[in-house]
């Protein structure tokens, strides 16, 4: 017998609820969303991000109702380094079974004195350390990390994972990256952040050229180990990852896997399609 290989697993982390509604024209109510939450539960999605409830009361609603109902999927909900958002993360989450904070935080700095950027790794000290107080599931998103200083970015990768950071998303915010550069940041984190070991890598990319889902994949093959994606590519601009075509690639392939109901696909994006009146684009 040939020696088995096992596969790596890759978690998908499903934004479909808060990237959706970024989308104009496109707002889902409780029960839409409730009823949309079921169905990743049933396909096995690993997190579900509902939304950003300290800047949206009816994203906080959401976020508490679907806690309540969801046991096996994480809860997530965005928020920004503020104590107040972060707290309202903490607080919708609490009936829920597994539960996440998820923090961002702007690390292209116009000004990169020593001042501001002592200042802003106090910032995300701070504010991943209160996230972890409340929960012990953290993840921190470098946002806008692509145009950040590459020397200031893995220090503040560094110092979210000391903070208690379970989680660190590199997102590609404005969707501009190539495969290459996108998978030559996400190996230079992998390899120049001391403790990056102790977290999971994460990738979030828009599709504003297309290539959302190529960066996803190429970012596996340098540590990564979730990917943020939406049903139907729905998310701001021209959208994000769109879940369907990246876990239909990671099937195919011989050095990871997912726990998803791929069988579901269909049904989860004529959902999609149903309560927002947008189709699933052809994959290229």
């Amino acid at each position: 017998m040939e020696p088995t290989t096992s596969k790596s697993k890759i978690i998908i982390f499903d934004t479909t609820m808060r990237e959706g509604e970024m989308v104009p024209g496109v707002q889902l109510d409780i029960d839409q969303k409730i009823k949309l939450a079921k169905l990743l539960e049933a396909m096995r999605v690993d997190v579900i991000e509902v939304g950003y409830p300290g800047a949206f009361k009816k994203d906080f609603d959401a976020i508490f109702m679907i806690s309540k109902q969801i046991k096996q999927a994480t809860i997530c909900g965005l928020a920004g380094s503020r104590p107040d958002e972060i707290a309202s993360v903490a607080l919708a989450i609490r009936p829920a079974a597994r539960g996440r904070i998820n923090i961002f935080t702007p690390v292209h700095l116009k000004d990169h004195s020593e001042l501001s950027e002592q200042q802003s790794l106090a910032v995300i000290q701070d504010s991943v350390a209160l996230a972890r107080d409340y929960s012990a599931d953290v993840e921190w998103s470098a946002f806008d990390a692509t145009r950040s200083n590459p020397d200031f970015l893995c220090k503040a990768v560094e110092t979210a994972i000391q903070s208690g950071a379970t989680t660190i998303s590199i997102p590609d915010s404005l969707g501009l990256c190539s495969p290459e550069e996108f998978s030559e940041l996400i190996g230079s984190l992998v390899n120049r952040v001391p403790n990056i070991d102790q977290a999971i890598v994460s990738v979030h990319c828009h599709d504003d050229l297309g290539l959302a889902v190529q960066n996803s994949l190429v970012a596996l093959n340098r540590g990564a180990r979730q990917i943020e994606c939406s049903l139907n590519g729905l998310g701001a601009r021209k959208g994000n990852a769109d879940l369907g075509q990246v876990v239909t690639a990671i099937a195919q392939t011989q050095a990871y896997t997912v726990d998803l109901e791929i069988a579901l696909l269909a049904q989860a994006s004529d959902l999609v399609t149903q309560l927002t009146g947008i189709a699933r684009q052809p994959s290229a």
